[in-house]
């Protein structure tokens, strides 16, 4: 009879020989695919994330507290003012009471799921009701503002540490299909998905001052400057917002300027930040429709600007065509790395939404991760300790100062674009105090 290790390496060897032969087939595939760089490069992040994971994050503890004592007092303060202004206890994080309220008791008409055609309370759909109804615009706000202080203080400040005191999560570099990450907790149950880590804002504090780096450390962070729009203006070939980067302008600032015939707009300027939305919405394929009901606009004036848009930028619109074009005929996009997506659901203006968007956040991605891959193989004394989506995170020497530079230079990655390549410009901030201090 097989003693219970003997199963055991039996187990693990048939596991190995069986993963082997499969992983042998694969290889082929992905050969007659024309995917051996996503492939290799997938797996070339194995051994940097490990090193990430294992890594961890060393945590002040104090202030994780004090923001906890801060955030529950609040919540109790809103929940209160709730109750007072509704006229009776709700539980926010039900959805059947929120829809009972807003939709029976409230008499607005219902939002539905689109796929599984229940009636909705999502942020999203209150943010609609609040703009239709002025007089429940505050309790939407109030609403909003106690869920994203509940997600705080469950999901993060209450996150359990490992046994030596360091946050860390699990990161799955195959979690999307846009080759960014995603992360969870970790094998243990400890650590949370650190890459919603948040700035804050409002009653919202800035969860990443609770990270901090280790004793003679600075943290530093990495962010691409305008990433999304250069990658559209470059796959368009945008040639009058190529100018503006060129010119080191600011696209959207010189947009609004346009627009309103007003050349005193400043980055600062409300009418800039609603353009800045309205033009990223319109880039990624969103309907006037849709636009007006997010931004606040009347449909007529979204209809409005949007055609005045694409008349001032018709290569957005022609390369929009050409998305659907691949589209229909291959239900498949690709990136300029080569990098592909093919969509198994029935055609609609979704998928190509979806497709819109895919060119820019997946470039971004591989720009991220070859960045992440350059600074682990070419810096020892740099610890990448966060990944987050399109930026990194993490620590060196405060003795060398010269690894900010050297950092920016790793991850500024030349994306091929023919006779015109873009190197996206790389900004890195730091800090000796914490991840949320770096500026």
């Amino acid at each position: 009879m097989r003693t219970g290790s003997e199963k055991l390496w039996e187990y693990n060897s048939q596991d190995c020989c069986r993963t082997f032969e499969i992983w042998s087939a694969q290889q082929k595939v992905v050969d007659s695919m024309g995917l051996r760089r996503p492939h290799d490069m997938e797996m070339s992040l194995f051994y940097p994330v490990l090193r990430t994971m294992t890594k961890g994050c060393r945590v002040d503890e104090k202030l994780r507290t004090e923001m906890l004592d801060t955030l529950q007092a609040a919540e109790v303060a809103g929940q209160q003012w709730l109750e007072d202004v509704i006229g009776h206890p709700i539980n926010i994080q039900s959805p059947k009471q929120v829809a009972t309220f807003f939709y029976q008791e409230m008499g607005q008409a219902a939002y539905h799921n689109r796929k599984t055609g229940g009636v909705t309370t999502d942020d999203e759909t209150l943010h609609k009701i609040g703009l239709r109804e002025p007089l429940l615009w505050p309790i939407v706000q109030k609403m909003a503002e106690m869920r994203s202080l509940g997600v705080f203080t469950g999901t993060f400040l209450k996150s359990l540490t490992d046994p030596d005191g360091r946050l860390r999560c699990a990161y799955n570099i195959g979690g999307t299909t846009t080759f960014r990450f995603s992360s969870s907790e970790n094998v243990w149950g400890n650590g949370t998905n650190l890459q919603n880590w948040s700035k804050g804002g409002g009653l919202l504090p800035n969860l990443r001052r609770v990270i901090v780096p280790d004793p003679g450390r600075t943290f530093f962070d990495i962010d691409l400057s305008s990433s999304d729009l250069r990658i559209v203006v470059w796959e368009s070939n945008c040639a009058r917002m190529k100018e503006w980067f060129h010119e080191g302008k600011d696209p959207y600032t010189e947009i609004t300027r346009t627009y309103y015939k007003d050349s005193g707009i400043t980055k600062l300027d409300p009418r800039r930040q609603l353009f800045k939305s309205f033009c990223h919405g319109t880039n990624y394929g969103g309907r006037a429709k849709n636009l007006a009901q997010r931004l606040g606009l009347g449909i007529a004036e979204a209809e409005r600007v949007q055609a005045w848009y694409f008349s001032q930028f018709p290569e957005i619109r022609g390369w929009q065509e050409r998305i659907i074009d691949a589209i229909n005929r291959t239900s498949r996009v690709r990136n300029a790395f080569g990098f592909q997506r093919t969509f198994f659901d029935r055609v609609d203006d979704n998928v190509y939404r979806e497709a819109f968007a895919w060119i820019g956040q997946s470039t971004t991605a591989i720009c991220i991760n070859l960045g992440y891959l350059n600074v682990d193989a070419r810096l020892p004394d740099v610890d990448v300790l966060l990944q987050v989506h399109d930026s990194l995170a993490g620590q060196f020497p405060t003795s060398r100062p010269e690894l900010a530079d050297q950092i920016r230079e790793e991850c500024s990655i030349r994306i091929p674009y023919g006779d015109d390549p873009l190197i996206i410009p790389v900004g890195v901030k730091t800090s000796p105090k914490s991840w949320g201090d770096c500026e």
